[in-house]
């Protein structure tokens, strides 16, 4: 792809005087086993998450909101953020990192005027990562997988966490070699991403039905860097953590994370209750919930150093669609996400079930995400009921197969629920759907 040789003129409009302090470098913390020792707590605060709402200047939101704003998409595991004085770097390491479908079509964005989906994802691969203690797994699957919606009026903001041992058909794709991967009836979601970032996009664009022509990958040192860069995310557990997979030892209450402690509470299975994915997906929630409170804080939007570590370091890590790279793109969502307020975005976990072939796997319950895309393709919010966010249904374990502890599972994922919504119209989500928004501080258990 073609490196960008003159400024913007959207960012010279927007960004105009963004900063003259001198940019500092972010520093890469201890490893993990050597800043905690090996069993050791990592220290808390004892402070509870702090949060700001946006700033009631309206001529400064817009010209340092818009610079950070797309590191909002980070709060849903990774993100873009520019100011006018890394412009050139920002755009050159998407740029380096873009990758574009194999026969050559795509989405060219002249702007972005109605709903704009973009699907998320964190790889496990460990191509081109910079530290052996992310282990030795061979490929790349999607850790995480999540899909953003943002609706056209710029007022709500959605993120269904989808689970990666979730089941789903996958229709044939080609790889960014030119090879072409036939269709499957049902493949694990999280696998989908070996074949390219497009086979996964293409795969969830067929189960939502919504249209999805963009994509962001972010890798472990993309975690690394983006916490770093802003000085650490504030996280509250429940209960003390000792997890020896991941390598993350935590004692209850609030503690600041970044670096490689940061990637560690993310990745982490074990350290939870139930042991389970959807366990995971739930201490996910909370840290980019945490994340969101922290990048629209003044404290980061005032500081050039942290925007420009949060900027270059989300953009190395970054692999994105052709499209997504280029510097129109960056300033449209930078708009895109700078009014959505914390109390609307709503993050939920896709609803799912036991997979009737294997129980280690799940599959989507189709009554519920039915009506969950029917609402989102038209354009219509999501909210939880007054005492849902952040509740595990029930308040009962998910065991280590994704099944819920104490309740009777649906004997088919297909069977209808109690989820429903007239079409068209907003949809209050069913009291057994996890989730949360961006405002609620709820620990993570």
């Amino acid at each position: 792809m073609k490196r960008p040789t003159d400024p913007h003129p959207v960012i010279e409009t927007l960004l105009n005087g963004g900063g003259d302090d001198e940019p500092q470098p972010s520093t890469r913390s201890p490893r993990l086993a050597a800043a905690a020792g090996p069993r050791r707590p990592i220290a808390g605060s004892g402070r509870h998450v702090s949060r700001r709402r946006r700033t009631s200047s309206k001529f400064v939101r817009r010209r340092l909101m818009v610079a950070a704003a797309a590191a909002v998409c980070v709060t849903m595991v990774a993100g873009i953020g520019f100011i006018s004085a890394t412009y050139f770097q920002v755009v050159g390491n998407l740029a380096d990192n873009a990758v574009g479908r194999a026969d050559g079509t795509g989405t060219e964005i002249s702007g972005w005027d109605g709903p704009v989906n973009i699907l998320i994802m964190g790889s496990d691969s460990r191509d081109g990562q910079s530290s052996a203690d992310y282990g030795e797994a061979g490929g790349a699957r999607s850790d995480v997988m999540m899909l953003l919606h943002v609706s056209a009026d710029r007022e709500d903001a959605t993120l269904i966490s989808i689970p990666r041992d979730t089941m789903l058909p996958t229709p044939e794709c080609t790889t960014p070699d030119g090879d072409v991967v036939p269709a499957q009836e049902a493949a694990q979601i999280n696998g989908a991403l070996e074949n390219g970032p497009f086979c996964s996009l293409d795969t969830i664009r067929d189960f939502t039905g919504m249209d999805i022509d963009h994509f962001i990958v972010v890798g472990f040192d993309g975690v690394i860097g983006i916490t770093e860069a802003i000085g650490g995310v504030d996280v509250c557990v429940e209960n003390d953590i000792a997890d020896d997979y991941s390598g993350l030892y935590m004692t209850a209450g609030t503690h600041s994370l970044q670096g490689e402690a940061a990637l560690a509470f993310l990745r982490t299975r074990h350290g939870f209750a139930d042991g389970s994915d959807l366990g995971r997906i739930q201490a996910q929630q909370a840290f980019l919930a945490s994340l969101a409170r922290k990048v629209t804080s003044a404290g980061t939007l005032t500081n050039p150093g942290a925007l420009y570590g949060l900027a270059d370091s989300a953009s190395k890590a970054m692999t994105v669609d052709e499209a997504l790279a280029q510097p129109s793109s960056l300033v449209a969502l930078a708009q895109t996400l700078a009014n959505v307020d914390l109390d609307r975005i709503v993050m939920l976990q896709l609803p799912v079930a036991p997979y009737w072939a294997d129980p280690n796997r799940v599959e989507p319950i189709t009554a519920e995400t039915d009506a969950i895309f029917a609402t989102l393709r038209a354009d219509q919010p999501l909210s939880f009921q007054d005492d849902q966010a952040a509740d595990a249904p029930d308040g009962d374990a998910l065991d280590g197969d994704g099944q819920q502890e104490g309740q009777e599972q649906p004997d088919d994922a297909t069977q209808p629920d109690d989820a429903a919504a007239a079409p068209g119209e907003p949809l209050t989500l069913s009291d057994d759907i996890v989730g949360r928004t961006a405002e609620d501080t709820t620990c993570a258990s």
